[in-house]
């Protein structure tokens, strides 16, 4: 499995046994490459051979929360080695359950379980905090924002309240993640790390878009509100695809994928309904002398947004 660390334990051309990590960068023979800095040891490995047995035992312990590994599984394969030692042979897979109820194979103590424990709740800290601040927070502001105008000012300030908590959500977010990182190394990692800081950047240029927003009367007011539309519905669309990217990575669990699809799914058809009652609205309002319509719903005019 590319981005896993392997940990062998075979017979070398002298009879005795040798242990050796390995980074398996990716399925090619060259991607199997000896590494010892990914794997933070207490103590050092030791192995013995079996020969009544005709097996290599081995007994190692890992510092899961020093390693620059993310420990979502634990795999466990047995089986023949080349005469010299340089080549395993196919060899088959048993889970963690066979491996403890086989007397054969017995198992010590789970070292760094609950440093695996708490890695997996950083991360899926981490993924919380950043769907609920950016998957919705922020979409159930920007529908009030677009579709509630016709409660003024009330829409105005449940708009900004559900921004400003949702940007607090996703700095959160962002420390969580900035501290994953110095932890974990995964291949696509800094994929999900550029966007997310991206994403960033755009999350702190709509707070200070805000706060230097223009007067209502600026001539300059109409392209400050095309580009704080345009901006955040950039922003809601790559923060959808960093979460996938985020779950990806992390394996994350099949039921976590299909919430988030579900959600997406919810978020996209209230959108679908009420961009079509508007624009229903919309067509049916009057046209004043000037031959432009005004939505009785909404106190924008065509595509511009706010007043405020």
């Amino acid at each position: 499995m590319p981005g896993s660390t392997a940990v062998v334990a075979t017979l070398g051309v002298t009879g005795s046994p040798l242990v050796q990590p390995y980074y398996l960068r990716d399925r090619s023979s060259n991607g199997v490459i000896k590494d010892d800095s990914r794997l933070i040891l207490p103590t050092r490995m030791n192995a013995t051979y079996d020969g009544t047995l005709k097996t290599v035992f081995m007994a190692f312990r890992v510092d899961f929360a020093s390693s620059k590994i993310v420990p979502n599984y634990l795999l466990y394969a047995a089986g023949q080695a080349s005469g010299d030692g340089s080549i395993i042979n196919y060899h088959r897979t048993r889970s963690l359950e066979e491996m403890q109820a086989n007397s054969q194979f017995p198992l010590g103590g789970a070292v760094g379980e609950s440093a695996v424990s708490k890695l997996e709740k950083r991360v899926k800290t981490h993924g919380a905090l950043q769907v609920f601040g950016w998957g919705v927070l922020l979409p159930i502001g920007a529908i009030v924002a677009r579709y509630a105008r016709e409660y003024d000012p009330a829409w105005f300030y449940i708009h900004a309240t559900f921004q400003l908590i949702g940007f607090i959500f996703i700095i959160a977010g962002v420390a969580t993640g900035v501290a994953l990182a110095k932890d974990v190394e995964v291949p696509g990692l800094n994929g999900h790390k550029g966007l997310g800081l991206f994403l960033l950047i755009l999350a702190i240029l709509q707070v200070l878009a805000v706060v230097f927003r223009p007067k209502k009367d600026s001539n300059t007011r109409k392209y400050w509100n095309w580009y704080h539309w345009w901006v955040g519905r950039l922003a809601l669309f790559l923060a959808c695809i960093n979460v996938f990217v985020g779950l990806n990575l992390s394996n994350g669990e099949r039921k976590l994928r299909v919430s988030y699809i579900v959600l997406l799914a919810f978020e996209l058809v209230a959108f679908a309904i009420l961009e079509t009652i508007y624009w229903v609205r919309w067509n049916r309002a009057p046209a004043n002398s000037s031959g432009v319509r005004w939505n009785r719903a909404s106190t924008e005019r065509g595509f511009q947004m706010s007043d405020y």
